[in-house]
């Protein structure tokens, strides 16, 4: 049985501090539910939510749930965490943060879901902008990056369209039932819960067949595992392309100008118009023609695609302009898995600059235990390779593997044992016009804070 927000007055959020978590609960808070949470240390985003008149805990007791009508927990929550026993002696039903966000998005007539193992964020930056870009549209947003021009994670809005990410890690996005399914792209990624592509796929396959008997997915012809998890759909499929012009929706004649690019979009054989990026990378002009893709079928204007296009700028921690130190251009990027790297460093050279210093932190050790051949060919787009030591995030580390490994194995790799060991040495190495590059899920965004500090 799905689940009904509108049985409950009182919610309590288990990793309260995380990106999605805490913007539903701001959604639930505004929408005149009391909300609580338990985080295991103040961030400026839980510090954000006390400002914001939500009550939150950063220390595990178990009163501290008292009062609550059901607990909702992350993904990355297990059953024996503290808090969660405190939950269930206390007789407290809980439900995943995927179930409440699919019961969120089953309030709109419009939900819009972007999956894929890369590029969700910046996909659905793009659909938001555009969306932003037309007076009539009035959307609900809930990304994993802060988006500037709304100067957040999330928006509330008052018509019918909700675009938001579908994260498919343990699964989180087979509990939503989106009337539009964007497929970006299918990789192995994960393999602490997906052990091999065959499973990954099996979920994609499923999340597909969940979108709406009414609505479309709308599917990258250029990923073939994607297009490999279409087999067996019957419903309403639209499928784009940067390579292959029998796709739905193609991007013609790509140019590129002071490393932005530009199309002309084709839609079923016929020439729509000619867009403009402010975004660099080959692999963003895929994810616009997504984005581009679902306004269509969102039916929004074509002026307003062209704004929303031209307008975005990316989001927090895609290929993010930090400024200068020592003349060299510093970037801070998201990337964590091996195809993700090679499309942001290809990004970094469409700049132009003498040198590509990339500093990398690993996520997670299964990743790099599972993906290590892949890792040590990513970096080939740099000339320095710096990397810092893997963020565990949940895991302990039962493969023996270390970002010093990876070093050992990478052209020109340098290991790095701490942050403040990183930002000396950018300081001390790098040069004017080179383009420094900070990639990694966790924390790494320190190292850099440290590099701006020190110079």
């Amino acid at each position: 049985m799905a689940f009904d927000i509108d049985r409950y007055e009182s919610f309590y959020f288990v990793g309260i501090g995380g990106i999605s978590m805490s913007s539903l609960a701001l959604i639930l808070y505004r929408s005149g539910k009391k909300v609580k949470g338990y985080d295991r240390r103040k961030s400026d985003v839980t510090q954000s939510l006390e400002a914001e008149g939500i009550h939150v805990c950063y220390e595990t007791r178990e009163d501290n749930c008292a009062g609550c009508d059901v607990a909702v927990y992350t993904a990355a929550v297990t059953e024996d965490n503290p808090e969660m026993v405190n939950v269930r002696r206390a007789g407290i039903p809980a439900v995943s943060r995927a179930e409440l966000l699919g019961a969120i998005a089953k309030r709109f007539p419009n939900s819009i879901a972007v999956a894929g193992t890369h590029g969700k964020s910046t996909t659905c930056g793009i659909l938001s902008q555009i969306f932003l870009s037309f007076k009539d549209f009035d959307p609900t947003i809930l990304i994993g990056a802060k988006l500037p021009c709304i100067s957040s994670t999330f928006r509330t809005g008052h018509d019918g369209n909700f675009v938001f990410e579908a994260c498919e890690y343990k699964d989180s996005f087979l509990k939503f039932f989106p009337t539009v399914s964007v497929v970006l792209n299918v990789e192995l990624d994960h393999t602490d819960y997906f052990h091999n592509l065959e499973r990954i796929e099996k979920s994609f396959k499923t999340f597909i067949g969940n979108t709406a008997p009414e609505g479309c997915v709308i599917v990258n012809k250029d990923s073939a595992h994607a297009m490999e998890c279409m087999e067996g759909y019957t419903g309403k499929v639209y499928t784009y392309s940067v390579k292959d012009e029998s796709a739905d929706f193609f991007a013609k004649d790509i140019k590129t100008e002071g490393g932005l690019p530009s199309y002309t979009l084709v839609f079923k054989k016929r020439e729509v118009f000619r867009a403009e990026l402010s975004i660099r990378g080959e692999h963003n002009i895929s994810n616009s023609l997504a984005a581009v893709a679902a306004a269509f079928m969102s039916k929004v204007p074509d002026e307003a695609i062209l704004k929303g296009l031209k307008d975005f700028l990316g989001v927090g921690r895609r290929f993010e302009y930090k400024g200068k130190v020592n003349g060299a251009s510093v970037y801070d990027d998201y990337a964590h898995h091996p195809d993700e790297i090679r499309a942001t460093l290809s990004a970094a050279k469409s700049i132009g600059g003498k040198r590509i210093i990339s500093v990398f932190q690993p996520h997670t050790y299964s990743r790099l235990h599972d993906l290590f051949e892949s890792f040590v060919s990513a970096f080939d787009g740099a000339d320095v390779k710096v990397f810092a030591d893997v963020f565990s995030a949940r895991e302990d580390n039962v493969y023996g593997i270390s970002a010093k490994d990876l070093a050992e194995r990478v052209e020109n790799g340098v290991y790095i044992e701490s942050f403040e060991a990183i930002a000396d040495y950018i300081n001390k190495n790098a040069r004017e016009g080179d383009v420094v590059v900070f990639m990694g899920a966790g924390d790494i965004d320190r190292a850099e804070g440290l590099l701006f500090r020190n110079g």
